[in-house]
């Protein structure tokens, strides 16, 4: 498959919802991992027009 899919795949439905069982919910960052990882793993190439993302946040983040 190399079309970027229009509905999440049957085995990367089942690699989130195992995700989702674990004892501590995993973060963003590791559901995005997962997706990520996938689409690598299939060679799926990102559409043509931009995906819709979030603005950057700005100044510091995290703690101090």
């Amino acid at each position: 498959m190399t079309n970027w899919p229009r509905t999440i795949p049957y085995d990367l439905k089942c690699r989130l919802e195992q995700l989702r069982e674990y004892r501590n919910a995993p973060s963003i960052q590791t559901q995005w991992g997962e997706v990520l990882e996938w689409l690598e793993k299939h060679g799926v190439e990102p559409p043509e027009h931009p995906l819709p993302t979030e603005p950057e946040l700005k100044g510091p983040v995290g703690h101090w």
